[in-house]
């Protein structure tokens, strides 16, 4: 028989903090599950305050409970609906960090004697999701996330918008300052709405986070031939050879037909650095000079066209790359192209698009150039 620990014994900060931990890591799978969405967040939440009190022997009213959230404020509001975009980097930490503070809230509230001035215990709540921010990629990973904490089908008496209301008429300038989180949040959302201006649509997305997409050589083909335009080369062939090689033919009006295979040794793409290198394959022209020129051309314009079809936006445009030709070896290195381009100036939460995929290869396929990408969440 299990002998029972007197109460003086019980840690009531330890278990507080399993709860805030197991609410947190709830919130990490809530969040990106489509039949589950912010309601279930919330009620997530509920569950975990519930819980906190259960601990202590005390039992919550909702009204008790709408009360301490609304009390958080704005920032509770507004990065609860920032939990609303659907996109995973952006989604996880929020609902792991917000998740974590309420409870870390919750619990100092309580551990008080659940004073009226509920408002105190804002700071509590901003240090806890800072805290929870910090550490989500733990919480996220904890087994007890595919618990949940009650029954997440219930419906409760408030539901998302009712509750946003009452949080927003109690805490001071919420109204104003959720418009304008809201609209920072739209504003950062208005590249990615829209086929046509999408930079990745949300089969790309689903495709990156399992490891690459394909990017199908005509659309490759169309963006290299683009840009050749102003240029004394003529677009003939770009095509699939084998697992390694790719075949590119152009035209010089000089020099007429050329052919070349060229193997994709190394691809990468993140927020420290971007670069391809390529080694020339079965190319062989007299004019030494000429050479070097046809192949720092086509490997700029090559990769403006695979960095545009990746983005399927006009990303790269310019033509200053760093170019290193030698024994074979095309280094063409366009990191602060990538650094200055818009992909990295439109941030949210001070991070950007390659802060969550990193790009490491591009491999020949019969059907396209396979991207393999790494995805941060």
């Amino acid at each position: 028989m299990t002998k029972e620990l007197p109460m003086e014994d019980f840690n009531f900060d330890k278990e507080a903090e399993k709860i805030c931990r197991w609410g947190a890591a709830r919130a990490s799978v809530i969040v990106v599950t489509p039949l589950l969405g912010t309601v279930a967040l919330m009620a997530n939440e509920v569950y975990m305050i519930m819980r906190l009190a259960d601990m202590r022997g005390e039992k919550l009213e909702e009204g008790a409970i709408t009360g301490l959230l609304g009390a958080l404020g704005a920032s509770f509001v507004g990065q609860t609906l920032f939990t609303l975009i659907p996109f995973a980097p952006v989604q996880i930490p929020l609902a792991v960090a917000v998740t974590y503070g309420v409870g870390k809230a919750a619990n100092a509230w309580l551990k008080a004697g659940r004073p009226e001035d509920i408002a105190q215990f804002k700071e509590i709540f901003d240090e806890a999701r800072d805290e929870g921010m910090s550490k989500f990629k733990d919480f996220s990973h904890m087994n007890c996330k595919d618990t949940p904490l009650g029954d997440e089908s219930k419906k409760f008496k408030f539901a998302a918008e009712p509750i946003f209301d009452k949080i927003k008429n109690k805490a001071d300038t919420a109204a104003n300052k959720v418009e304008s989180t809201w609209n920072d949040a739209r504003q950062w959302l208005q590249p990615l709405q829209g086929k046509s201006s999408l930079w990745f649509s949300a089969q790309r997305w689903e495709a990156i986070s399992h490891g690459g997409f394909i990017i199908p050589y005509d659309e490759v083909r169309i963006k290299l031939a683009a840009s050749l335009e102003n240029s004394d080369f003529v677009l003939n062939s770009f095509n699939y050879f084998d697992p390694k090689q790719i075949e590119v033919g152009v035209e010089h009006s000089k020099h007429g037909k050329i052919k070349m295979f060229l193997s994709i040794e190394e691809f990468t793409i993140n927020t420290k650095k971007a670069y391809i290198r390529l080694r020339v394959d079965d190319f062989a022209v007299l004019d030494n000079d000429f050479a070097q020129l046809i192949i720092e051309t086509m490997g700029t314009k090559l990769i403006m066209a695979i960095v545009n079809a990746i983005f399927n936006e006009t990303l790269v445009d310019k033509e200053d790359f760093s170019c290193n030709y030698y024994d074979s070896l095309l280094e063409v290195h366009f990191t602060k192209l990538i650094q200055n381009s818009k992909i990295v100036k439109i941030s949210f939460m001070e991070k950007n698009i390659l802060n969550f995929v990193e790009f490491v290869a591009l491999v020949p396929t019969l059907t396209g150039l396979l991207v393999k990408s790494t995805f941060k969440k």
